[in-house]
């Protein structure tokens, strides 16, 4: 280790850290737990009541109940985060949500709304109460959104969507820099992955077909669909010490469609 400032043989954080995931129990949230707690790492999940159920945390994972678009409810869930872990070592917001498959002239302003405040006004809440908790750590803090590709790459009929992601990776580099050099704040943006997003959303109602893997994967460099899982290693990069100079970026991971 000496020179390095880290372990090079260690990914993600430090064993003992505690991390809170808000959406822990989707699809890319299940495997992100898992591998932070085979490494070591106590977590919490924060997730919406249905997602809960369908999906319950392993037991000795905390779970706090939380609708992440409603300012009260924000509040409440993170003073129970508090109350039990006065201090966070990293967080994470994993919260993404779609609907109305329209273009703008056609959009009902209530479903614009609500993929704003699923996404946009998710972050934003989220990041406000948590950030007190990852200053409580003195230094070395770290907060990671996830975004999507279609903040930058935006396709037709999800504009909407697309703004509210936008929205999210400038609140990213904004908290990075008024929260440096004691918490670093980072983003990752995946392409389109395999999991219940792409129905609708883990603990939501079904409104899509799925589309098929082979479909999609003609567009991939990588030639297939990105998985949850491809997703946890970047996180945990982003969340752990080796990664303690990057603040206020976007990590792309979406196998090659889109480049900068």
């Amino acid at each position: 280790m000496e020179g390095y400032g880290f372990d090079p043989a260690r990914l993600g954080p430090l064993p003992g850290a505690r991390v809170a995931v808000v959406g822990g129990c989707g699809g890319m949230g299940r495997k992100l737990v898992a591998a932070l707690q085979a490494t070591g790492v106590e977590v919490a999940v924060l997730d919406l009541p249905s997602s809960l159920s369908q999906h319950a945390p392993p037991a000795n994972v905390t779970a706090f109940e939380l609708d992440g678009s409603d300012a009260a409810g924000v509040e409440r869930a993170f003073a129970a985060l508090a109350a039990r872990w006065p201090v966070l070592d990293g967080f994470v917001n994993l919260a993404g949500f779609f609907k109305g498959f329209q273009p703008v002239k056609d959009l009902p302003v209530d479903i614009f709304d609500e993929v704003i405040a699923g996404n946009l006004r998710n972050h934003f809440l989220c990041a406000r109460a948590a950030l007190p908790l990852l200053h409580a750590r003195g230094g070395g803090g770290s907060l990671v959104c996830v975004a999507s590709t279609m903040a930058a790459d935006v396709v037709k009929n999800y504009t909407h969507y697309g703004a509210a992601k936008a929205g999210i990776i400038g609140l990213v580099k904004g908290m990075a820099r008024e929260n440096a050099p004691r918490v670093r704040v980072n983003a990752v943006a995946p392409g389109l992955t395999n999991t219940a997003f792409l129905v609708g959303g883990t603990g939501r109602e079904k409104l899509f077909e799925g589309i098929p893997e082979e479909v999609y994967a003609k567009r991939v460099p990588m030639k297939r669909m990105a998985q949850p899982q491809d997703m946890t290693g970047p996180i945990m990069f982003l969340l752990g010490p080796a990664s303690g100079f990057v603040n206020g970026e976007t990590l792309i991971v979406d196998g090659g469609v889109y480049v900068q």
